[in-house]
């Protein structure tokens, strides 16, 4: 079963996807947003969510069940994996 997923960078990336899970939806909004003329662009933090944009929530609020990805950490993942 595919559920709605909100997931944005910041001001750079802001897209709403079909997925299985938030890792699901991370990568599909990774995969809809980067293209050969305009690569993609994240912010300090990957958020993904079922409730809809944390930036459009009065004071940012987190409720706890986000899924918060520092994008440090997920590129130091994807470069170990080389």
């Amino acid at each position: 079963m595919l559920t709605k997923y909100y997931v944005e960078s910041g001001r750079y990336l802001r897209v709403i996807v079909l997925a299985t899970d938030a890792l699901d939806a991370m990568l599909k909004a990774f995969t809809l947003e980067q293209d050969e003329d305009r690569p993609l662009r994240l912010a300090d933090l990957v958020i993904v969510n079922e409730r809809g944009f944390v930036w459009d929530r009065d004071n940012h609020e987190l409720y706890g069940d986000e899924f918060v990805l520092p994008t440090a950490l997920l590129l130091g993942a994807s470069e170990d994996a080389r």
